[in-house]
């Protein structure tokens, strides 16, 4: 498809949309094909400059993906000196974000904000519809850089800016989401977390984004690991893995492995932890990115107090300290320290987890929550060395931070209520001014009504007369309904007489021969001759049975006598009382597995109709060495559980006419059968009306085996 929109290349709307559709799901082959495509004359400077332009843009945003950040660097310098800002501002502010992509690939957080801010003012005098897909980008890393530093108020603010921006371009409304999503994970509000995060998860389903997906999958692994649902948070970041390997960006990669770590340690798995955090390091040093290197080591540092390695996770700890701050990381350096004091304290060595403990709280990304804990600790440690008076100021601490913290949280509930309050207050008004713009306007509306009073009332006539017009229509509409109704009911009942008079006229031409050939002594097997007697007047009592049964469920004279009931021991029951029957004809029987314990509120008596039912049908028309498969399961219908019985035959299968068909009285697929096989043809129907009595549903539909599958779906108790 690609070789085909690139040979035509006066058509660049294709050419573009194509290299992004690349860029996205696989960078390396974008980057080749912007490579031989810049190569070609019409795609020169002089010639075509935004083809141009945007060709070494691509190319240099497939270099970031895939790790090569001084091919890229050398790119988007020398777009970014050729061109003047007076005279090609959008195009240099195109460059700034390429540098300041590589600055947040490097962790350089200074960096990132002074180009994302220099692009900005770049683009203030030019058409803000054409460029916000441009300022989106601007605003989310600087929304990253301020995240980075652990200001989430600043970051939040310009991530919501990306977003306001990004409407109508689904990649970016759902990097947008995800970028607010994290914002919210690292602040603690999990439940808009994961609202964001699913919203961006959703958008790039629909658009295929695969690098997309994997950022998604990162962060909600990182919600259900922070919540302690350690074999969700696997599963999530094994996704984002195999993903991120398939697109080759070795920042996503190292960042994959790096949770991996973490999941495995926190799940007593120690080795699978080192190996992956192992090689999170290992790809972070390649790509020179010291802030990521420091969360790496620090992740490595716990490893090592896992394995009782006290030395040398101090070590490891120590350098990624240094790293995180020569980076001005203070995340990183927020949970470099707090694996710092988690040694100390595995050391013993009171000293420097009281110095850890008054650096943690010194720092401004040190929430009310980690203070109240370090508090906590400290409070603890005094204790431990006999200092009664410190301890009790540390815990005085820890009580007051609690009540800050307490405090901080009704605040916010109350300014939830406060800004609910205002809303309504401002219905309110504008509901009375509205109000009161509607009473001028009626007084304006009375005048006008004043001048066409004569009017009105001629319209009004003129209603009553139309109204007794329509309304003599519609008694006749009723009148000829209620006479067809009582026609179509009148037929009904002739042709259900005629069905039961043609149903019961068969066996009693039969009774009526055998016994005029006892009563003449014709019948050579008397014996037989009997037997085929006493068949037909139990044939005759099953049919009226079956008609009473059925006249009794239309005018709802049964009543069920629900009580729970364990369908798995009632079906195993008719299940076994029917096997004979199906060794006899012969005919394979096969029950699945039952559920234990699945309990329902029903009618026990009734519920063995339906299946004895079912299976006689099944009985009298599959034909002979055919297979009969019975299965009951609970299955989620619309997010309500429910109990599911099936039986499925082998051939001979019916139509989709005939299955619509197959619950009516007296029906027979096929009128050439026996009558003596077909039963009454009331069987069906009274499971029908078995089945609606309880609540359930009944269907039928072509089986996989040939024949034909009847589902009975009734609500669990």
């Amino acid at each position: 498809m690609c070789s085909t929109v690139f040979a035509q290349d006066n058509n660049w709307t294709d050419v573009e949309k194509s290299l992004n559709q690349q860029l996205d799901s696989n960078p390396e082959l974008a980057l080749k094909q912007a490579q031989e495509l810049l190569k070609k004359e019409n795609y020169s400077p002089n010639q075509n400059r935004e083809a141009w332009f945007t060709l070494n843009e691509k190319i240099a945003h497939a270099q970031i993906n895939l790790g090569l950040f001084e091919e890229a660097e050398k790119i988007a310098g020398h777009l970014y000196q050729i061109h003047d800002a007076n005279v090609f501002a959008v195009y240099k502010a195109r460059a700034t974000l390429l540098q300041a992509m590589l600055a947040e690939r490097h962790n350089n957080t200074e960096q990132v904000q002074a180009k994302s801010k220099e692009g900005l003012a770049l683009l203030e005098q030019q058409d803000a519809q054409l460029q916000q897909t441009l300022k989106a980008d601007l605003y989310s890393l600087l929304s990253t850089s301020y995240r980075a530093l652990a200001d989430y108020g600043n970051a939040l603010k310009y991530a919501k800016l990306a977003l306001e921006l990004s409407e109508g371009d689904l990649p970016k409304l759902a990097r947008s989401h995800n970028q607010i999503g994290v914002i919210y994970d690292y602040s603690g509000n999990v439940e808009l977390a994961l609202k964001h995060h699913e919203l961006s998860l959703n958008i790039r389903r629909q658009s295929d984004n695969q690098q997309g997906l994997s950022d998604s999958l990162y962060n909600i692994g990182e919600i259900y690991r922070d919540m302690g649902r350690l074999p969700q948070a696997l599963k999530h970041f094994k996704q984002a893995l195999k993903v991120d390997e398939s697109l080759g960006n070795p920042y996503h990669i190292a960042n994959s492995h790096g949770k991996l770590g973490q999941v495995y340690l926190a799940m007593g798995d120690i080795k699978r932890a080192q190996e992956h955090i192992e090689h999170g390091i290992y790809i972070t040093n390649k790509m020179q990115a010291p802030s990521d290197a420091a969360w790496q080591m620090s992740n490595l540092a716990r490893v090592y107090v896992a394995k009782g390695e006290l030395y040398k996770a101090h070590e490891i700890a120590n350098d990624a300290l240094e790293l995180a701050i020569n980076a001005k990381a203070k995340r990183t350096e927020h949970t470099v320290r707090m694996a710092l004091l988690d040694i100390a304290m595995a050391q013993k060595n009171t000293a420097e987890a009281r110095t850890q403990i008054e650096l943690l709280l010194s720092m401004p990304n040190t929430g009310l929550q980690y203070q109240q804990e370090l508090h906590k600790i400290n409070a603890q440690l005094y204790e431990e060395s006999g200092d009664i008076t410190e301890a009790y100021l540390a815990l005085k601490r820890f009580v007051e931070v609690q009540k800050e913290l307490y405090s901080y949280i009704e605040k916010r509930q109350s300014e939830r209520v406060a800004q609910n309050v205002e809303v309504i207050r401002q219905e309110q008004a504008l509901s009375l001014l509205q109000k009161e713009k509607a009473l001028q306007q009626a007084q304006v509306d009375n005048l006008e009504l004043q001048r066409k009073v004569v009017v009105l009332f001629m319209l009004l006539f003129l209603g009553v007369v139309l109204m007794f017009y329509f309304r003599q229509i519609a008694k006749q509409k009723m009148a000829n309904l209620s006479a067809q109704m009582l026609a179509t009911n009148l037929k009904e009942k002739n042709q259900l007489l005629s069905d039961v008079s043609h149903e019961l006229r068969t066996p009693l031409a039969a009774l009526k021969l055998s016994i005029e050939l006892l009563e003449h002594n014709i019948e050579p097997d008397t014996e037989k001759a009997y037997g085929r007697v006493h068949s037909k007047i139990a044939q005759l009592d099953n049919l009226i049975g079956d008609i009473y049964r059925s006249a009794q469920y239309d005018n709802n004279v049964i009543q069920l006598q629900k009580q729970p009931a364990d369908l798995s021991e009632l079906l195993q029951d008719i299940v076994n009382d029917f096997k004979p029957q199906y060794q006899l004809k012969p005919q394979a029987l096969v029950i699945d597995p039952l559920p234990e314990g699945l309990i329902c509120e029903v009618d026990p008596e009734r519920f063995k109709q339906i299946i004895i039912n079912l299976l006689n049908n099944s009985l009298a028309y599959t034909y002979e060495n055919g297979e009969t498969h019975v299965s009951l399961q609970i299955i989620d219908c619309n997010g309500v559980n429910k109990a599911q019985l099936t039986v499925s035959d082998s051939e001979p299968g019916l139509s989709g006419a005939q299955l619509s068909k197959i619950f009516e009285r007296f029906y027979r697929a096929d009128s050439s059968r026996s009558r003596d096989l077909g039963g009454s043809g009331l069987g069906l129907a009274i499971c029908k009306q078995i089945v609606l009595a309880h609540g359930g549903e009944i269907v039928a539909e072509q089986s996989e085996l040939g024949g034909v599958t009847f589902k009975v779906l009734l609500n669990l108790s």
